[in-house]
Formats: C-alpha cells, sequence, structure tokens
C-alpha cells in the first residue's frame, strides 16, 4: 500500500502522514521535488509533497500505484500558518523549487501589516495555494478537510484509514493520535505545530485585507468551499491579537 499526501504547504500535511503512517505501519518519505523520490519504493510507505497536478507527477503517482489524499484548508488560515513557520524554517525556501516565492522579509512581520497583504495578494501566494486546488479537481483523490480532523480527529482519521486500507486501527489510531498532538509539533526545533485551531484568521487579519485576498483568490476559496465573511476586525485589534497570541 502506497499513499500520497498532496497539498499546499501548511495545510496539516505531516500531521495526517504522521498518524498515518504510525496507524497503518507505513514509511515515511518527504521531499520537496518527487523527483528525489526513492528509486527503489518501499511496498508500504506514505509520501508527503508539496507539487502541481502536472502529467510527468501524475504518471509518477499512478505507475507507482498511489492512493492520493488532498487536504483542504481555508486559505486564509494556510497563509497565517506560512507567516509563522518562515520564522524557524529555512527550507520553506525550497516549496515549489522557489515558486513560492517568500520574500525573506516576510518573517517577522504581523498579519496585519502590508508586507504579508501584498504577499497574499502576489502570484507566490497563489503558487502555494493553488497545490490543493488543483488537486482538489482529482476525482479519483480522497479529498478530507483540515477543520473537519481538527473537530473529529479520532472518527474522521478511522473513516480516512478505512477508505485507504479497508480497516479502521483504532486503537492504534488512538494511540498516534496522542503521540502525535499538537504539542507534539510544537516541541521540535522548527516549531513545526503551532495553535493547530481553525479560523483564527478571524482574529489576526484585519478584516479589509481578509476580503481583499478573497477577491484576489476567489476561485480557489469557492472551489474548496470557503468563505470569507466580514468579522469587523481591525488593523489595531489585529495586531493586539498577535501580539498577544505570540
Amino acid at each position: 500500500m502506497r499513499i500520497a499526501i498532496i497539498s499546499s504547504p501548511r495545510s496539516g500535511n505531516t500531521w495526517v502522514r504522521s498518524v498515518l503512517a504510525n496507524s497503518l505501519d507505513l514509511q515515511e518519505i518527504a521531499v520537496h521535488n518527487y523527483l528525489d523520490a526513492p528509486a527503489e519504493l518501499p511496498p508500504r510507505c506514505i509520501f508527503q509533497i508539496h507539487w502541481y497536478r502536472e502529467p510527468n507527477f501524475q504518471r509518477f503517482l499512478e505507475e507507482n500505484h498511489f492512493k492520493s489524499v488532498i487536504i483542504g484548508r481555508h486559505p486564509l488560515d494556510v497563509l497565517l500558518s506560512v507567516l509563522q513557520f518562515i520564522r524557524h524554517e529555512p527550507a520553506t525556501s525550497q516549496w515549489l523549487l522557489g515558486n513560492a516565492e517568500i520574500p525573506l522579509d516576510l518573517a517577522g512581520q504581523s498579519p496585519s501589516s502590508d508586507a504579508f497583504t501584498d504577499y497574499a495578494l502576489g502570484w507566490g501566494a497563489e503558487n502555494l495555494l493553488s497545490v490543493t486546488y488543483q488537486w482538489w479537481h482529482d476525482q479519483r483523490a480522497l479529498r478530507v478537510k483540515y477543520e473537519d480532523l481538527v473537530e473529529g480527529s479520532s472518527e474522521k482519521f478511522a473513516r480516512l484509514a478505512c477508505a485507504l486500507a479497508g480497516e479502521t486501527p483504532r486503537a492504534r489510531l488512538d494511540e498516534s493520535l496522542k503521540r502525535f498532538s499538537f504539542k507534539y509539533f510544537q516541541s521540535l526545533p522548527n516549531h513545526h505545530g503551532w495553535a493547530g485551531r481553525a479560523g483564527l484568521w478571524r482574529q489576526l487579519i484585519p478584516t479589509r485585507a481578509a476580503r481583499a485576498i478573497y477577491t484576489r483568490h476567489r476561485r480557489l476559496f469557492d472551489v474548496l468551499g470557503y468563505e470569507v465573511p466580514w468579522t469587523w476586525t481591525t488593523r489595531r485589534q489585529a495586531t493586539r491579537n498577535w501580539d498577544s497570541l505570540r
């Protein structure tokens, strides 16, 4: 059994990979470029990557008999998590071979800053968010929402494991969820885990900026099924919330 986790960065990919790998006894492989995958793939493995839905990669997945899992997450929460993660992980420059175009001076900025809004409205953010958007159209893939996994971890993961492996190893699954909690990822040297909460963007991104980002990437939001209602969060409030959270 081979499983591929393919989604935009900061969508919960590593969390899902770790839980499924431990639950289903799969060898873990994570690369930035599918060409860097081992020449001889293990018969039981779970493969994590952020990569476009393009013919060569699709052929690679098909020839190696992968089942694909795509994780959808609210794009504004994805961008927030990116902003936090780049402060600790320099390897983010390798996402999509650099096509995420994350400026060096973005690290350390707040979600209420002009620098964050400018990035979120730009081509690099579109590239980053487009990974999940592109794969969401793959009718053969299993599509799950990050928010659903967070709210009902055990039951949602059990359904996912059953769909992938035809079984639900509940005892092993519960142990995996306990082992790979958000506290575990927060303890890693690169602070891979952060808040792990759905809808945090409502408190941290000023409403006008949030609406502008939604308008810029509306097709993506609509296909994934996410909305951006007015929150009336001002820039001052967002900055205060960010400082408090950090």
